[in-house]
């Protein structure tokens, strides 16, 4: 594989996305594949093995992250005296952060029944990142929200227009 064909690829797939964002205003992640195997499908041939097994990475770590591997560590949990409400919260394996945090390679998944406390506090230390960064961006969609609002906006408004609107009424106070 070439990077400069992924490179290439990454372009095609941003280009698709700024075109479905001007002609139709929003993106299907679908959608924007479809487009770019039709139109690149050199490109994708040349880089096949490694987007076969970025495909098959992402589909590793969806079930590793869902909840039903097994009945048994439920049922080993439950004989060990945690309560019901608890186990019905709690996935089958958890994840942890290799060195690198930002490094989605880096990260392993372990049963739960198999991790370390430090490999425990890890993960809530994830968890806890994860939380953070959705309450801020959370908080920041909130108030572009409200300013919104308080500018005159309705459900049906478009935060663009808005926002030219506020503009032109600073700039001719101003």
């Amino acid at each position: 594989m070439r990077n400069s064909d992924l490179t290439h690829l990454r372009k095609a797939v941003r280009d698709e996305i700024a075109h479905a964002f001007m002609e139709v205003g929003f993106a299907k992640p679908r959608d924007i594949a479809r487009r770019v195997f039709a139109t690149q499908f050199e490109n994708i041939n040349s880089v096949c093995g490694r987007l076969a097994k970025d495909a098959l990475t992402n589909l590793a770590r969806r079930e590793l992250r869902s909840t039903h591997h097994s009945c048994k560590p439920a049922l080993q949990i439950r004989m060990l005296g945690v309560p019901q409400y608890i186990i019905n919260q709690l996935r089958s394996t958890i994840s942890i952060p290799g060195c690198d945090v930002d490094d989605d390679e880096a990260v392993i998944f372990k049963p739960l029944f198999f991790v370390t406390i430090a490999e425990f506090e890890a993960h809530l230390q994830l968890l806890s990142d994860q939380i953070t960064a959705d309450k801020r961006r959370h908080s920041a969609l909130r108030e572009l929200r409200d300013q919104q609002i308080a500018a005159g906006a309705t459900g049906e408004s478009r935060v663009i227009d808005i926002l030219c609107a506020s503009a032109s009424l600073v700039a001719e106070v101003a």
